[in-house]
């Protein structure tokens, strides 16, 4: 009990400070960015994320093979958010830039950087290669399905905490995953209220991160026919969006625009 008690307290400690000096480290490093307000706010705070899982890894050393790969995809989203082309929006775009120019975005990096490490997690759970497949699609598709949410204040980690809710309603957390979920779940916690009230965005860096770590803990709890379902919805939901704004779709819709406005000032 004392190890849990100690392992929570320093999370939601470095979690708590890190959101508290968030603003002050990102406007000395000039990391800021301009809010859909156009607010000049720390972009990236993903990054406190960083040292909380390693803060994790340090009381549960198996734990590194998932958070090892995970904070090298969130990695891939700090270079997209320090040195990206904000311009180039969607896969599409990216894709683009390499068919017509031969030339290899950040945004295409980190496709190939999330691939990689989604193929790298789903090789040590799947035993055949039909789960190998999906595994690699779930966790690469959630990555970026996070991602697609960071647009508005509170909206990808609303997207984070429907994936555990997922984990918990149609599947099933297993002890050993219990301690991990929950300890993301206080980590999101913790940083909500800077997030809802637009003083800090997640970045890819925070984003793909959660969206990493989100899809890993559905690829660990939910049933192979469950997974192919999720994978299904956001392929859909991928191709759909690269034609319509997300953002409209909410808006347009009573419920999603009450979910979405939910928690904010």
């Amino acid at each position: 009990m004392s190890k849990w008690l100690i392992m929570f307290a320093g999370g939601w400690i470095i979690s708590f400070t890190g959101m508290k000096n968030i603003r002050f480290l990102f406007e000395r490093r000039k990391w800021m960015a301009p809010n859909y307000n156009g607010d000049a706010i720390p972009l990236g705070y993903g990054l406190v994320f960083w040292i909380a899982l390693v803060w994790f890894v340090f009381c549960e050393p198996a734990s590194v093979w998932l958070i090892g790969p995970s904070i090298i995809v969130s990695f891939a989203g700090w270079l997209d958010d320090r040195i990206g082309q904000s311009r180039m929006k969607g896969l599409r775009g990216h894709f683009g830039i390499l068919w017509r120019e031969g030339r290899i975005t950040t945004g295409m990096l980190k496709v190939w950087i999330i691939g990689s490490c989604a193929a790298g997690v789903a090789f040590l759970e799947s035993d055949t290669v039909s789960s190998f497949i999906t595994d690699v699609l779930l966790l690469a598709l959630s990555a970026n399905f996070i991602n697609l949410l960071d647009v508005r204040p509170g909206r990808a980690l609303k997207g984070f905490w429907l994936l555990l809710l997922l984990c918990v309603t149609v599947g099933s957390v297993h002890d050993t995953e219990m301690p991990f979920f929950l300890y993301l779940f206080m980590c999101t916690i913790v940083a909500a209220p800077s997030d809802f009230s637009a003083r800090a965005m997640l970045g890819d860096t925070g984003a793909n991160l959660l969206g990493f770590l989100g899809g890993a803990l559905c690829m660990y709890s939910l049933s192979p026919m469950v997974k192919w379902l999720i994978v299904a919805w956001l392929i859909i939901l991928h191709v759909y969006t690269e034609r319509v704004s997300l953002t409209t779709v909410i808006e347009q819709n009573a419920l999603l625009r009450w979910i979405d406005q939910w928690g904010r000032p």
